[in-house]
């Protein structure tokens, strides 16, 4: 089955909704992050432990993996009844059965570069299928062997295809390991490395028919139908064709949805319902969808467009607007109706937001979610350990800044990270990281403001690498209404040197489009989230170099805090009142109100925290190993060692960088 959901996080990266311990949050778009106002909260409270990423559990019961910090609900252990149809693992995979050593090939030269090649094409084929991504991500298509005959959303699929699918990774694994491994170098090798470790998860993916319902696809805060109209927006114009086939494409929007509603009816049906709520809530985001019929910006954006188009004709120019114009209000808008009608038909099916221990299988499809958000083969008990001993060292580290220099405190409440508005620190950081970064190519970039119909529940910024067949095809999405005083950092984290610059620099050093086309979410936010913290330094003034570490400590707290709690719900049974118990083990009162909406998205996405939290913790853990092993090395020769290992695993960024330093 299609992950839906990770359809445009492939090439749009957006920032987390995070809570910070010091602030109030408001989000953070760009691509991955967050973005805090200061709300006056005094940091203070805090508990002792070992200042180390060890994986092994602190002393302070508080903190141990295995148990919450209540008991949490008296029904944890007794599995949500579940199909019986469906396939379950009935126990946790460790990493060893997943990605097992493999015997040497035998095969060198030309003719293993040929099978790497060949398996490259075929996976990349598979899995880019659709008119949308295809669109998206290629400037020329044609150059990656890829067509646009049939313009569609592409098919959510079926759990029936899971042994085909299953099939196609298994033969391609096995192409792969023909290959003589020692006789691969440089990229040909990361690229090889990448490619076996992604057939194997998929393997293990497609292995059990049940891991395609743990989740809700119309999620009511980060599903399809949240950014579908932005995503229209960005489509341009330069035939006819390519105006006729976005009506036709603003047309699929009800074939598509329907196929995505069904999932949704046959999850409810198989036991895996979500609440009434959420989906009264899934049903309003459609509602609010449907209010824009009469004047959606998409009628002025889509005219706008034509404007492009050379030599258009009046004629054509009349019937294109009055095409588009009945597509949207006679196909669109009412699929959006029919979606809200058919989420509120599923209010009754009896479901709950519930973490995902509490299904049949779920400890093993959360460590898969893990290891494929976090880019890493830590287990999520693991994860937990490395999370409280960062999250106490940053905490008590917080507290000892304040506690030694009290005026820190009015330094932090009026801290300015930003040289204006998005060209303005755009400008400043493009020259201020080349002192700390490796040189990137010559490209161009696109400013957007975000629509105001998106303002509200947009994030200050995001990226979007629409077109990586091309340098200049960059474009920075600003919503004007959420800029704040570190606004800098923002567009450090999608720009320079964060996702764009990333984008940039890893497309430039690889001869493999799987490289860049395929790049796992929690690396791209790991270190998009690391550089973020990290420039801090180029708007501190001299001197101030505590109240960058009071800064960061705050602001990296927010994100592992909030992992840390994705990972009580979903392998603990946290409830509300056990992550409200969270914060007050720390002395910060977080009521149920302001924390409610970020409970629910982590109950009904899971996932959706680690590729921000655990991403930039072990992106972090990297650089200090590195820094540690090769302490004559400067920022810049560990930054471009990192770039240069490419997007693989971090356990393969880690051991290519130690070989390119030493």
């Amino acid at each position: 089955m299609k992950k839906i959901t990770n359809k445009i996080l492939a090439v749009v990266c957006c920032a987390a909704v995070m809570l910070s311990m010091v602030s109030c949050s408001d989000g953070g778009k760009h691509s991955s992050g967050g973005r805090r106002t200061q709300d006056g909260t005094k940091p203070e409270g805090g508990r002792h432990t070992d200042p180390t990423y060890s994986t092994e559990t602190d002393t302070d019961p508080t903190s141990d993996p295995t148990s919450g910090p209540t008991t949490g609900p008296s029904g944890y252990g007794n599995y949500i009844p579940t199909s019986d149809t469906l396939t379950y693992p009935d126990h946790v995979a460790s990493v060893d059965e997943i990605h097992p050593q493999h015997p040497r090939g035998d095969k060198g030269g030309d003719e293993a570069l040929t099978l790497l090649s060949g398996v490259e094409y075929e996976i990349l084929h598979h899995e880019i299928t659709d008119y949308v991504d295809i669109k998206i991500l290629f400037e020329h298509p044609e150059n990656f062997g890829f067509s646009l005959d049939e313009v569609s959303w592409g098919e959510i699929g079926s759990v029936e295809q899971y042994d085909e699918e299953k099939e196609f990774y298994q033969n391609q694994l096995d192409q792969l390991l023909q290959i003589d491994y020692e006789s691969l170098k440089g990229d040909d090798r990361l690229c090889y490395d990448k490619l076996v470790y992604d057939c194997e998860e998929s393997i293990y993916g497609c292995s059990y028919t049940a891991f395609a319902y743990y989740s809700t696809v119309f999620n009511f805060l980060v599903g399809p139908q949240c950014e579908v109209l932005f995503i229209l927006d960005i489509f341009n114009f330069e035939s006819v064709k390519d105006a006729e086939d976005y009506i036709l494409l603003v047309k699929d929007i009800d074939r598509f949805y329907d196929e995505i509603c069904e999932f949704e009816e046959t999850r409810a049906s198989l036991g895996f319902a979500s609440s009434d709520t959420s989906y009264e809530a899934s049903a309003v985001s459609f509602d609010n969808l449907v209010k824009q019929k009469d004047d959606c910006f998409l009628y002025q954006s889509f005219e706008e467009r034509l404007d492009n188009i050379k030599g258009l004709s009046s004629a054509d120019r009349e019937r294109l607007i009055a095409e588009h114009e009945k597509a949207m209000k006679e196909v669109l808008f009412p699929e959006f109706e029919e979606c809200a009608r058919r989420m509120r038909g599923l209010k009754g099916s009896g479901g709950v937001d519930a973490g995902i221990c509490m299904y049949r299988g779920g400890d093993a499809y959360y460590a898969m979610l893990t290891r494929v958000m976090t880019n890493n083969d830590a287990t999520p008990e693991e994860c937990i350990a490395a999370l409280d001993n960062t999250i106490d060292e940053r905490f008590n580290e917080l507290t000892s800044l304040i506690s030694s220099n009290f005026s820190l405190y009015f330094d932090f409440m009026q801290v300015k990270y930003t040289k204006g508005d998005v060209n303005d620190n755009l400008d400043y950081l493009r020259d201020a990281v080349k002192a700390d970064f490796p040189d990137i190519p010559a490209h161009e970039y696109y400013i957007m403001d975000v629509p105001k119909v998106f303002e509200e529940n947009f994030s200050p910024a995001a990226y979007l690498g629409y077109h990586l067949d091309n340098y200049n095809a960059n474009l920075l999405i600003v919503n004007n209404s959420n800029v704040d005083d570190k606004f800098g950092i923002t567009v450090a984290h999608e720009a320079y040197p964060g996702h764009m610059f990333q984008s940039l620099y890893t497309r430039s050093h690889t001869s493999h489009p799987y490289m860049y086309l395929s790049m796992p979410i929690g690396y791209l936010e790991g270190w998009a989230t690391y550089t973020e913290y990290y420039c801090g330094k180029y708007f501190n003034e001299p001197g101030k170099d505590d109240l960058q570490k009071l800064v960061k400590a705050n602001d990296s707290i927010s994100v592992l805090a909030s992992t840390r709690i994705e990972y009580g719900i979903h392998t603990q049974n946290w409830s509300m009142q056990d992550c409200l118990d969270y914060f007050d083990s720390f002395g910060f009162g977080v009521s149920e109100d302001d924390f409610s909406q970020i409970y629910t998205l982590i109950l009904t996405d899971p996932g959706y925290y680690p590729k921000y939290g655990m991403g930039y913790l072990w992106t972090e853990k990297i650089m200090d190993d590195m820094h540690a092993k090769h302490p004559d090395k400067t920022d810049k020769e560990i930054h471009t060692a990192y770039l240069n290992s490419l997007t693989g695993t971090y356990d393969q960024i880690e051991n290519y960088m130690d070989s390119l330093l030493s």
